[in-house]
């Protein structure tokens, strides 16, 4: 069966603004989710007398740009390059909206991102199933190949299980982040 390059492309821009909705509302769902998750594993003797811990606003902010980023993207790149864009896309939106909430100076790490990239991606490789599947069908598309694979969607639990396991990530740094300059501020 020939490749119908013009029915790929209405297909795909039928995909945009569904994809887009649906990645901020995973943003959302996955930020909130990580903060249950982390309160529960890492606060679970002060929950008793405390409140879950909930991300700062520009976690939230990030968390929503990415999932959007990623709904738009994952139309037209495979799954392992859209982990490298929605990567920086976290932490660029994250220092952005930190700087115009709290005025803290925006300071981009590019070594530190790329080390970030290369453990989603790992994570993604070694969690995600249907990433798999959908790389080789994005291959497929690619070199103008009717896909032979079929549609493989994530389930709503991997979906927000990978994104979970993402973000706590990311939480994970960015609070590690936050003591070590409360350290340095202090003995200084």
């Amino acid at each position: 069966m020939p490749y119908n390059l013009e029915y790929h492309k209405q297909l795909d821009r039928s995909h945009i603004l569904p994809n887009i909705l649906k990645g901020a509302q995973t943003g959302v769902t996955s930020q909130f989710l990580s903060d249950i998750f982390i309160s529960l594993f890492l606060y679970n003797e002060n929950i008793v007398i405390e409140d879950i811990r909930i991300s700062t606003v520009p976690a939230y902010y990030a968390s929503v740009a990415a999932g959007m980023l990623a709904g738009l993207l994952i139309i037209y790149l495979d799954p392992i390059a859209v982990v490298a864009f929605t990567t920086v896309a976290y932490d660029f939106v994250f220092e952005l909206v930190d700087y115009h909430i709290n005025d803290d100076p925006v300071e981009l790490t590019p070594v530190e991102t790329t080390f970030d990239i290369g453990i989603t991606m790992l994570l993604v490789v070694l969690f995600d199933p249907t990433a798999r599947h959908q790389y080789l069908r994005y291959e497929q598309k690619r070199h103008f190949i009717e896909p032979t694979l079929g549609r493989e969607d994530r389930t709503a639990t991997l979906t927000i299980f990978i994104t979970v396991l993402s973000s706590t990530y990311n939480f994970l740094k960015l609070t590690s982040r936050q003591e070590e300059e409360n350290n340095n501020e202090t003995c200084a």
